[in-house]
């Protein structure tokens, strides 16, 4: 962000020279020595305070939204990188947290006849769910995404892709490596559902409480 806001505003170059100014404005060498480095230190971080940061998260996507209509409706001024931003958020949000939702039992879905079913038919219901619906589509997203340099994951990922906003921000690639992160953290939760389901249908200890909802 900091970076797209210098370029637009033409301080770049007198910030951190010439040379280094270009090169941030070539996807590849601005991922590999900007953004890695990031993310490696976002890990580290991470690491040490284990905590959720999805409320904060949702928060920044509302300020970022917020300054989008302040800045071009008060004082019709808008930077390219500020709807870049808001989409790169939402996207962090929904599918990283799409796991933890899962887990929680967060997400929307309508009841019929569940509820009236058995303990062990829930676990049946439930471990269905997870494999077919679960796993298996997560499974096929994983391959199409990832089963080759062409496909629509590592194809951005390996060329740094970026957005058409001229002086943006360059993280469209990234995008792409949520879409990753997402199918394997919700196989991971999903297979966690699986067994928690064979548990009940074998009447053992671990398995769900029944108050929930099936897997839709």
């Amino acid at each position: 962000m900091a970076i797209s806001f210098l370029r637009v505003e033409g301080l770049l170059d007198a910030v951190v020279g010439h040379e280094i100014g270009a090169d941030l404005g070539r996807s590849h060498w601005c991922g590999t020595y900007v953004h890695m480095p990031l993310i490696g230190l976002a890990i580290v971080i991470a690491i040490f305070t284990r905590t959720l940061g999805f409320p904060w998260l949702a928060l920044l996507v509302v300020v970022a939204e917020l300054l989008i209509v302040l800045c071009r409706c008060i004082f019709f001024y808008e930077q390219a990188f500020m709807a870049d931003l808001v989409r790169f958020w939402y996207a962090a949000l929904f599918l990283f947290a799409s796991a933890y939702t899962l887990k929680e039992e967060g997400h929307v879905c309508v009841d019929v006849f569940f509820t009236n079913f058995s303990p062990r038919t829930k676990g049946f219901v439930n471990a269905f769910g997870s494999v077919v619906f679960g796993i298996a589509l997560c499974w096929v997203g994983l391959v199409v995404g990832m089963g080759g340099k062409s496909n629509i994951i590592n194809s951005p990922l390996l060329s740094f892709e970026t957005t058409q906003a001229s002086f943006g921000l360059y993280v469209k690639y990234l995008m792409t490596a949520f879409l990753a992160v997402f199918a394997t953290s919700m196989m991971i939760q999903f297979v966690s559902y699986f067994l928690q389901a064979v548990t009940d249908i074998r009447d053992e200890p671990g398995g769900r409480e029944h108050t929930i909802h099936a897997v839709q």
